[in-house]
């Protein structure tokens, strides 16, 4: 049967999406230039191609019958951009001075837009500022979103089907908007994100780092990316500071940005009445004594303040906000540490944040249904709702809550037996799946300290760039284009 998919207007507004990226690359470049780098070249490629291509894509649908954008092609274009960003983002860095293939790359830059921060860099300080600014500044677009971010600078799509876009690729259980408009709404979050942003970059420069390092540091911990600029990465400024301002901005970034806002517009309390944000500093602070504890027991609380109670705190929070900031000595913890930190991974933080993982949101629900579950045992004729902050939770959304998180776990674990048949043992192959599908970015064993995501095979790269994908615009997104239905009219 003929499909009624309107690909004039998904091309159209793809096209406008890369010429945006095209324009966005100047700022590399720049950078390029300023530190006197041959990288520009690159850039200046990329940028040409992206502006050409988006060109072509705007006067191929010029005189298309109809180019306006309904639910279906919502979807499309919310599942597709992150892999056209990537294919136009990946230029610079295949022609750069320091060059990585097409594999490499598109791992890399599918790795900074979804904000996973798993590297195929083995020698970061070894490529230009310019690209090492574009990883960077991939991982803060991606952060909030590609979509959110079109949604702001593209003010035709201020309708029903930008809602339905946004709905597509915004996280989280339930979608609310702060205004009548979704571009108001967009506009807002991206200014939150904003502040949020210059406050890091302040307090960094304030410290060790220069201006260079102390942005792209932040854009790193406000997208809750994790790519650094150096190869010891945070370690190299041996600065406590750093890991306390860093673990301060994560925490904020794991946060409902939609929340804070309303919060600094009505009153900050409502930040600290609503039950997920409560639920997800109790969870991140109990993980927190549990490795301190778990220190303890293992004899090795003695070191200095630093190694016994800044590292683990920025560990913790580097994990459940899907940051992805490494701490070197975190391989030693032993078994235990693992084990919470894919615990960690696998939870993410808020909904509505710009981490990844199942969300809290989630978590929270289940463990209320659950108890509610229990309690119908003792009292089957009484009626148990679900409440999330004053929320009452309908039957159909719990259904879909447990359906979302039992499809997450599939595909966590799937992936991980697949790549198992590369020879790698359970435990590597489960933390590089759940590092990537949380977009995380943290390493353990063949990924980890002593080895790197650059030495997997082509394959694996590319399992796992998938895994990044769908984790970023959450499974029903995706899982929702392999429905034949959908593609029918």
């Amino acid at each position: 049967m003929k499909s009624s998919i309107r690909a004039g207007a998904i091309v159209r507004i793809l096209g406008r999406l890369v010429m945006i990226e095209g324009v966005v690359m100047l700022l590399p470049l720049v950078i390029c230039l300023l530190y006197g780098e041959s990288d520009w070249r690159g850039f200046a490629v990329g940028a040409a191609a992206a502006v050409v291509a988006g060109g072509v894509a705007e006067a191929l649908t010029r005189r298309s019958a109809d180019t306006t954008i309904r639910a279906r092609e919502g979807f499309i274009i919310t599942a597709t951009v992150w892999v056209v960003f990537g294919l136009f983002g990946l230029i610079p860095l295949m022609l750069s001075d320091n060059p990585i293939g097409f594999t490499d790359g598109m791992f890399e830059i599918i790795s900074g837009f979804t904000t996973t921060g798993a590297s195929m860099l083995s020698d970061v300080e070894a490529h230009s500022h310019g690209v090492l600014f574009w990883r960077a500044l991939t991982q803060w677009i991606g952060g909030l979103g590609i979509i959110l971010f079109m949604l702001a600078v593209l003010p035709e799509l201020n309708r029903a089907t930008g809602i339905s876009m946004f709905n597509a690729e915004a996280t989280g259980i339930t979608h609310s908007k702060l205004h009548p408009r979704i571009r108001q709404t967009a506009l807002s979050l991206w200014g939150v994100y904003s502040v949020l942003t210059v406050v890091s970059v302040l307090l960094l420069w304030a410290g060790p780092m220069d201006l260079f390092d102390s942005v792209c540091q932040t854009f790193a911990a406000v997208a809750t990316g994790g790519f650094t600029t150096r190869n010891e990465g945070i370690a190299f400024w041996h600065s406590d500071y750093v890991y306390l301002v860093l673990a301060a901005v994560m925490y904020v970034a794991g946060l409902n940005f939609m929340l804070i806002y309303s919060g600094f517009r009505q009153s900050p309390a409502k930040l600290l009445r609503n039950d997920v944000v409560r639920f997800f500093t109790v969870l991140l602070l109990a993980a927190y004594i549990l490795f301190l504890f778990s220190a303890f027991i293992r004899g090795e609380s003695g070191g200095s303040v630093g190694a016994t109670l800044v590292y683990p705190l920025f560990h913790v929070v580097s994990a459940i906000t899907s940051t992805g900031f490494s701490v070197a000595e975190a391989e030693g913890w032993g078994p235990f540490a693992l084990m919470m930190t894919i615990l960690l991974m696998l939870c993410g933080s808020c909904a509505g944040s710009t981490s990844g993982g199942i969300k809290v949101d989630r978590v929270l629900a289940l463990c209320r249904n659950f108890r509610n579950e229990i309690q119908k045992t003792i009292f089957p004729k009484r009626t148990y709702v679900v409440n999330l902050s004053g929320t009452a939770l309908q039957g159909s959304l719990m259904s879909r809550i447990s359906a979302f998180v039992t499809l997450y776990m599939a595909v966590t674990i799937g992936s991980s037996a697949i790549i198992t048949l590369w020879g790698y043992s359970f435990t590597d192959s489960l933390f590089m799946v759940a590092s990537c599908i949380g977009c995380n970015g943290l390493g353990y064993g063949v990924t980890g300290a002593g080895g790197g995501y650059w030495l997997l095979p082509h394959a694996v790269k590319w399992l796992l760039i998938v895994d990044m994908l769908v984790g970023r615009i959450e499974l029903f997104t995706f899982l929702v284009l392999l429905l034949p239905s959908f593609w029918r009219r």
